[in-house]
């Protein structure tokens, strides 16, 4: 009866005084009802919004991108609205809405809610309107670990004047370039590295530091500066990368850049740093081994020389790497002899003293005894005393498989896993060794044994596949390979006019041949090298072009075994490559390659690796090679044909890579050849595959009793080419699938799959997670380190080690 009545005086109200009406309105139940469930599905609405604007900048962030400030601004305004709707929808329901006993609706709570539940509605309404975005994230630079303060250093007393000198140096508005200079391992990074970290922030917006090294070329430096600084290039050309190097650089008022290792001019402009009067705020820290290097050919002013540590420094970083317990026992006054015979260099000193640690009494004075009679005195690069010290850590390794593989790291200056197993497997350095799997095995623990000896270091990256050489542990692993073991190494500047290259006199004995950044036709017509076993050139990337290979190169070289070629333009392989009948590794990285046909006649190559290349068809004489236990085509951009019964026919392959962003159209008609690519049913006729790699754009193409299980590594990506560029630790067990087309969870074949260690799930229905959780229960998850699964309504992603 009370809602009759004051719906009859609400539509009086109505026809007598219009401007009262919207008041007294509220106090119908209609209207309240109204106000209270538009709010609650502005809200709703609301909602969905921000969760999707937050799936997009979780993804941002993992990109390693930043979130726009009016993006912030924006979920923290929605947030806030959101939580005052929630807490105003909880508040109504408990007020009381009835007076009398319950027999009157009581207006004055009513009018009060309803008016409020509008005014909440049009603020949900306002900031749903305010989400306007020109773009979600923006690319920042990523932080340089080298630069994190370091625990480690070691701040020498005898250095801390040089340091202090060079910091007065950097606030002088008159120094635009300074060097550091001292031989090899005296410690010249480690002090730039704590300069870069003293200045950034103190004096300098920005500080880059970046590795030269006598390898890299302009493309490589640029690229570094550029990761650091966060640009990204747009450019093919030098000239176009060096333009837009130098425009971001000049938009920073106070930036240092470290150039470390220099070896030769570097002409600055080329690279894009300006300098000097070309931007005053851009200050250029140099560091080389010579101060010829600094001074004439950098016109660096001033230059700091590093001098060896004294006496009493030595011993104590030497009592640090081998351990206390050398004092006060037998081993000290033995000890102290060690650490005098490694001459005050840092990379001497650590070297012996970690070789040496928990070592017997004997083999300390066994190691005196050696260090006390230097050798190789002629050798330019390193001090006698430090390359006898690194040449006793050499000697000390245990086996020649060892030895071996140090050298080879040495002067072939290859720094990954697949590498040296590649190059390993094909000079049969490995010890009883046939399997791939094995190799892998033995690859990892030698690399493990050369770090523990500190002759080989960690990669910068952190990435387990990767490694270093300190310059000068290479120039020893240089000399001894060239004098006993009859290795010839060179850059193109080296070749170019060098007796023993020119009249073969020298060269006819080596046993390998490696050719750095080689510019020009420096190739003769034969290379007559009757006990060669490895060959490895590395063009210049940017005179591959010109680089022409005889076509009976290959013709007096039979017993080689290794063949690299990197980085050069072949129209065709040389005929005289089909003679080499004990060749067992075939590496043709980042080349340009038109015609392979020449491959088939290799009857015996074990190891064929086009990674990087451009190869637009795999020739059908690949499935010749019966005998092939590796085959690469990762990151071979152009690969569109791989011709049906290639794969199938290669019944002895271990491993097999065609992924990054590599061939995936499995099964698609070639339109030029007018025949279906190859299927993935010719994986089943490959029993011995131990490593997959594969993309695969149409899940259809996969097909069902595809045995998998005997895999001990994987990466597989389903899904459109290109859905997810992200690149992880390969030593494990990784599926990526993307659910597009309504395609379902179990036509994805998952179940295939043995111990996944890493899955990702894109497009996934809240329906398939119930499937997917027992599916993944059936197979086994113990092995799981991480779990990702993303769709229109959900996100979940578990961090490495926490699923």
């Amino acid at each position: 009866m009370a809602e009759i009545i004051l719906t009859i005086v609400v539509e009086v109200v109505k026809c007598l005084a219009p401007p009262a009406y919207r008041k007294i309105s509220y106090l119908r139940e209609s209207k309240y009802t109204t106000n209270l469930q538009n709010l609650k599905a502005e809200v709703d609405d609301l909602k969905s919004e921000r969760e999707s604007l937050l799936r997009q900048v979780d993804e941002a962030e993992r990109n390693g991108e930043e979130s726009e400030e009016n993006v912030r601004n924006w979920l923290e305004g929605a947030n806030k609205v959101i939580e005052e709707a929630d807490k105003f929808t909880e508040d109504e329901a408990a007020a009381s809405k009835r007076c009398f006993g319950g027999l009157c609706p009581n207006l004055k709570t009513r009018r009060r809610l309803s008016k409020e539940a509008e005014r909440q509605k049009e603020a949900v309404v306002k900031v749903r309107g305010d989400r306007r975005f020109d773009r979600i994230s923006y690319r920042t630079a990523p932080k340089d670990i080298r630069l994190i303060p370091n625990k480690d250093y070691e701040a020498f007393l005898s250095r801390t004047p040089i340091l202090n000198e060079i910091m007065d140096a950097l606030k002088n508005p008159n120094v635009n370039m300074l060097g550091i200079y001292g031989m090899g391992g005296i410690g010249k990074t480690n002090l730039a590295e704590e300069v870069a970290r003293k200045v950034k922030s103190e004096l300098f917006y920005q500080v880059v530091l970046v590795e030269v090294s006598h390898n890299k070329n302009i493309r490589e430096i640029q690229g570094e500066i550029a990761d650091k600084l966060g640009l990204k290039f747009h450019e093919e050309s030098e000239s176009g990368r060096a333009n837009s190097l130098f425009k971001r650089i000049e938009a920073e008022k106070k930036i240092l850049i470290i150039l470390d290792n220099i070896w030769e001019n570097l002409d600055l402009r080329v690279v894009g740093i300006p300098h000097g009067d070309g931007h005053k705020g851009c200050k250029v820290l140099l560091t080389a081994r010579s101060l010829d290097v600094l001074s004439r050919k950098m016109d660096s002013r001033p230059n700091f020389s590093i001098g060896v540590l004294n006496e009493e420094e030595a011993w104590n970083l030497f009592k640090k790497m081998a351990g206390d317990y050398i004092e006060g026992s037998e081993f000290q006054s033995v000890a102290r002899g060690v650490a005098k015979g490694c001459a005050g260099l840092p990379l001497s000193i650590v070297t012996v003293a970690r070789a040496l640690r928990n070592k017997s009494i004997q083999e300390w004075k066994d190691a005196l005894e050696k260090l006390g009679r230097p050798s190789s005195s002629n050798f330019k690069d390193v001090q006698p005393d430090a390359y006898e010290a690194i040449k006793w850590s050499y000697d000390k390794l245990v086996g020649e498989e060892l030895k071996n593989i140090f050298l080879l790291i040495g002067y072939t200056a290859i720094a990954s896993i697949d590498e040296l197993l590649m190059f390993g497997m094909g000079l049969t350095l490995f010890q009883g060794v046939n399997k791939m799997e094995a190799a892998r095995n033995r690859v990892h623990t030698l690399v493990h044994q050369l770090k523990d000896s500190c002759l080989l270091l960690d990669h910068i990256s952190q990435k387990k596949e990767l490694f270093s050489m300190h310059d000068v542990v290479r120039d020893v692993a240089v000399s001894i390979a060239s004098t006993e073991r009859n290795v010839f190494t060179a850059t193109n500047e080296q070749v170019d006019g060098c007796r023993e290259w020119s009249d073969g006199s020298a060269i006819k004995h080596c046993t390998s041949i490696v050719l750095h950044g080689i510019k020009t036709n420096l190739l003769p017509e034969v290379l007559e090298c009757p006990q060669l076993e490895l060959l490895f050139i590395r063009a210049d990337r940017r005179e591959s072009s010109s680089l022409t290979m005889p076509n009976n190169f290959f013709e007096r070289m039979i017993e080689v075994r290794v063949v690299n070629l990197t980085g050069m333009f072949l129209r065709s392989l040389p005929s005289s490559l089909g003679l080499l009948s004990n060749l067992r590794t075939l590496s043709l990285c980042r080349c340009n390659l038109r015609d392979l046909s020449v491959v088939g006649d290799l009857k015996k190559l074990e190891i064929l690796c086009l990674r990087g290349s451009k190869i637009k068809k795999l020739p059908v004489e690949v499935g010749e090679l019966t005998w092939l236990k590796l085959l690469d085509l990762r990151e071979c951009w152009n690969l569109k044909v791989i011709p049906p019964n290639i794969l199938s026919k290669l019944s002895h392959l271990e491993e097999l890579y065609i992924g990054g962003n590599s061939f995936d159209e499995w099964e698609w008609e070639v339109e030029v050849e007018g025949v279906k690519n190859a299927s993935l049913e010719e994986l089943k006729h490959l029993p011995n595959l131990t490593s997959l790699e594969l993309d695969i754009r149409d899940v259809s193409t996969l097909p069902r009793g595809l045995i998998l299980e005997k895999l001990e590594r994987y990466r597989i990506s389903i899904g459109h080419g290109g859905w997810f560029r992200e690149r992880t630790n390969f030593w494990c067990r990784e599926f990526r699938v993307e659910l597009y087309d309504k395609i379902r969870l179990k036509d994805s074949l998952i179940v295939q799959l043995q111990r996944i260690e890493f899955l990702r799930l894109c497009g996934l229905q809240e329906q398939d997670v119930d499937y997917f959780r027992n599916e993944l229960v059936k197979v086994g998850s113990s092995h799981l380190k991480r779990l990702e699964m993303r769709g229109s309504r959900l996100a979940l992603s578990s961090p490495e080690s926490e699923v």
